[in-house]
């Protein structure tokens, strides 16, 4: 098995579950758990793995409202916006997109009311404009893959 062969076997199983050990790994692709060490902490050099996390169940710690906001920014007030953004902690995805709207972000509230509050006083001040919401009904799918 080629060393890309390998890498890609490994990422495909930690994106499926990033608890497994070297030792589980390895028993899968019949490699020995220092050779799995290796290989990902490579990949983390490389930054092929950015990091872990956790997937959690929202509506169990009290989120009930999420969406992901297009909005556009004028290239003036852009940075300092994206900068206000990325820290804010309900925001949990931002994008650079084609399009009208040229921003896209993700953002999690307790309610509705919350969410459109959040936008109302924190996200329009910022300078964003043409502001599009769309609401998440149900999530389908809960765990990045590739």
């Amino acid at each position: 098995m080629l060393q890309e062969d390998l890498d890609t076997r490994i990422l495909r199983m930690l994106q499926r579950n990033g608890k497994l050990t070297y030792e589980e790994i390895g028993a899968m692709v019949d490699r020995s758990p220092s050779t799995i060490r290796d290989r990902i902490r490579k990949l983390e050099e490389e930054k092929k793995i950015l990091g872990y996390s956790a997937i959690v169940n929202q509506e169990k710690i009290g989120i009930n409202a999420d969406a992901y906001v297009s909005a556009d920014v004028a290239p003036e007030r852009s940075q300092n916006a994206m900068a206000v953004l990325f820290s804010m902690e309900n925001v949990s995805e931002i994008l650079r997109v084609t399009g009208e709207r040229r921003i896209m972000f993700r953002i999690r509230a307790a309610s509705n009311s919350e969410l459109v509050d959040t936008i109302d006083r924190k996200i329009r001040p910022l300078g964003f404009e043409n502001i599009e919401v769309t609401m998440v009904l149900e999530h389908v799918v809960r765990y990045p893959g590739l």
